[in-house]
């Protein structure tokens, strides 16, 4: 895979994992906080996610 192509999957990832991020500071909590939580847990989980394969096609080079 071309140099760009890498750099462009992994600041697509990126830009995955902080649209999550904001979700998790800008959502507002309806319902009961134990949802919210949840939520935000999955958000995050999400966001991990991301990361993590961001790094890999780092580490792929």
């Amino acid at each position: 895979m071309p140099t760009i192509d890498r750099c462009l999957k992994r600041l697509a990832l990126l830009d995955q994992a902080d649209r999550l991020l904001n979700e998790v500071r800008l959502y507002s909590a309806q319902g009961s906080m134990r949802d919210a939580l949840e939520r935000y847990r999955a958000l995050l989980g999400e966001a991990r996610r991301h990361f993590d394969s961001a790094r890999a096609v780092d580490s792929a080079w």
